[in-house]
């Protein structure tokens, strides 16, 4: 990840939906917020190792290393075992208790409308610089 600027929190979308990547990154920066994109999990792992962000946003049903298998592993990097996750999914209501276990703090439903994601994010960067520890879970089903 590029150098950090640390007024401004970095995030890392990650999709391998071209399409809703680049729609996702436009609404954070668009909120103000640094993000680097990754069309995979495995290519998001890669990211993380040398700088880690603020927060990811991740879908879950991606080749390789799935969005379940990411937040796992980020849970398990010293770097990224406290930085906000957020899944956004097709399937909010199936796959919430398998996003929560493996470690996500919000679940979102797609479609997800750009100011639900930008307030999400925005709250979640508040709980974590006021506790400096992983904030509540919580999921949000079924808002566009």
């Amino acid at each position: 990840m590029a150098e950090r600027d640390m007024a401004t929190p970095l995030g890392l979308v990650v999709d391998d939906d071209a399409e809703l990547r680049v729609l996702f990154a436009q609404i954070l920066r668009l909120g103000g917020l640094r993000v680097v994109e990754a069309g995979s999990g495995r290519e998001a792992l890669k990211l993380v190792q040398p700088s880690a962000p603020d927060f990811v946003v991740t879908d879950i049903e991606m080749p390789d290393v799935d969005g379940l298998e990411l937040c796992r592993q980020l849970r398990q990097l010293p770097a990224t075992s406290k930085v906000p996750i957020v899944v956004v999914t097709g399937s909010a209501v199936t796959q919430e208790h398998e996003a929560t276990a493996a470690g996500c703090d919000v679940v979102l439903a797609k479609p997800c409308s750009g100011a639900l994601l930008l307030a999400t994010i925005q709250r979640l960067l508040v709980q974590a610089a006021g506790e400096g520890t992983k904030g509540s879970t919580s999921h949000i089903r079924g808002t566009t």
